[in-house]
C-alpha cells in the first residue's frame, strides 16, 4: 500500500515536469543572419535571444501558403528590467531579404510589435506563384524560403549579456499550388540534316570530285609522254 502511494505520488510530481519540457518545443539555434538562418517546418520550437539581438530561421513557402507565427519571452511578468530590454518584435523577410509590414491576421493583438511580456501571433500574407509575383511592385511576394525573425528591442547601446528564452511556433498555412504560367523552357535546337546521297542514278558531288581528279591525272602523265618525245 505505501509502495503505491510512492509510485502515485512520483507520477503525480513528474507530470507537469514532463508537460513544461513538451511545452518548450525542439530546441534550435537561430541565425544572426540570412546566411546562417537553419531551415524550419511547422512546429514549436524553443531558442535563446540576447537584448538587442535579431535572430533568423528559414521556412520554405510555395505558392498559395501563408505562415503563421507566435512566439513569447518565456519570462514572468515584470521580471525584465527597462534595462535590460524595452520591447520584444518578431517579422518576416522576403526571399529578397526585404522586410514584410503587412499582416493578414493579428491573432494576439498586438501586431508584431510588443512588450516584453507580450505574446505575438500573426498571419502574414499568402505567397503568390512566380507568374503573378512578376507583375507586382514592391516587395517580392513569390515562392522561396522566407525568414522569419525575433527581435529583442534594447535602448541601450551596449546591452546587457543576458540569454532569455524564447519559445515561438511556426506553422504553414494551405497547400501548394501550381503555377498556372511558368517560365517556358528554351526548345532544344534541331541538329542540321546530313546531305543525302544520290541514290536516283545522279552524279553525286563525290563522283564529281573523283572524275576530276582523275583527269587530272591523266592530262599530267600525259604532258610528261609528249615532254620525253620531243
Amino acid at each position: 500500500m505505501i509502495r503505491a502511494l510512492v509510485v502515485a505520488l512520483a507520477l503525480a510530481l513528474a507530470a507537469p515536469v514532463a508537460a513544461a519540457a513538451q511545452s518548450q518545443g525542439t530546441p534550435v539555434v537561430g541565425g544572426g543572419s540570412f546566411a546562417s538562418a537553419p531551415l524550419l517546418g511547422s512546429g514549436t520550437y524553443r531558442d535563446t535571444i540576447l537584448p538587442g539581438e535579431r535572430l533568423f530561421y528559414g521556412v520554405r513557402l510555395e505558392p498559395g501558403q501563408r505562415l503563421r507565427m507566435r512566439a513569447k519571452l518565456d519570462v514572468k511578468p515584470g521580471e525584465i528590467d527597462q534595462d535590460i530590454a524595452v520591447g520584444f518584435s518578431i517579422g518576416l523577410q522576403t526571399p529578397l531579404r526585404e522586410v514584410i509590414v503587412d499582416t493578414d491576421e493579428d491573432i494576439a493583438g498586438h501586431s508584431t510589435v510588443g512588450s516584453v511580456d507580450d505574446e505575438l501571433e500573426v498571419v502574414f500574407p499568402r505567397v503568390l506563384a512566380a507568374w503573378g509575383a512578376r507583375g507586382e511592385t514592391g516587395n517580392y511576394p513569390g515562392p522561396g524560403v522566407w525568414y522569419p525573425s525575433i527581435y529583442l528591442i534594447s535602448d541601450e547601446r551596449r546591452p546587457a549579456r543576458v540569454e532569455l528564452p524564447v519559445d515561438f511556433e511556426l506553422e504553414v498555412l494551405g497547400d501548394p499550388q501550381p503555377d498556372a504560367s511558368p517560365e517556358p523552357t528554351p526548345a532544344k535546337a534541331s541538329p542540321t540534316p546530313e546531305p543525302e546521297a544520290d541514290d536516283g542514278g545522279g552524279t553525286s558531288a563525290a563522283a564529281m570530285a573523283g572524275i576530276g581528279l582523275a583527269g587530272l591525272l591523266v592530262g599530267v602523265l600525259g604532258g610528261g609522254l609528249l615532254a620525253r618525245r620531243s
